[in-house]
């Protein structure tokens, strides 16, 4: 069984993870307004300066620009499915279930929470059940 102090320095971790996470996506990202936990991708924009106004130019700049945007929503989808299991995990302190593997019921060593405090499974249940 956890210890109240575990559980705290696991739940700072937690925390801190959360704002980075968010952080991270703020820079590529802005929530979106209908969807709870959901995030819109900003669009990658050239420069004023770095427009032209040649036709082969602009395409260019359009390949850029979804290229970008290509990128950013992989990272932001990567970004959001990590902020959801943080978010996750909060609420399975904040319920009582943090710490109990979800597929077999039994207590996740403290060791693997320490090196991931947002874990559903214990580790053998981890790599059954890897997506």
């Amino acid at each position: 069984m956890l210890d109240q102090k575990t559980i705290d320095k696991l739940k700072t971790a937690l925390k801190k993870e959360q704002e980075t996470l968010i952080g991270e996506l703020k820079t590529i990202a802005t929530p979106d307004p209908h969807l709870k936990n959901n995030w819109d991708v900003k669009h990658f924009e050239l420069d004023e300066n770095e427009t032209s106004s040649t036709e082969e130019l602009e395409a260019g700049e359009n390949a850029i620009e979804s290229d970008e945007d290509a990128k950013n929503k992989a990272l932001s989808d990567n970004l959001e499915l990590r902020l959801k299991e943080v978010n996750d995990a909060l609420s399975r302190m904040g319920n009582g279930t943090y710490g109990i593997c979800e597929v077999c019921q039994k207590e996740i060593p403290v060791e693997r929470l320490k090196a991931n405090p947002a874990a559903r499974t214990d580790l053998e249940h981890a790599k059954k059940y890897a997506g």
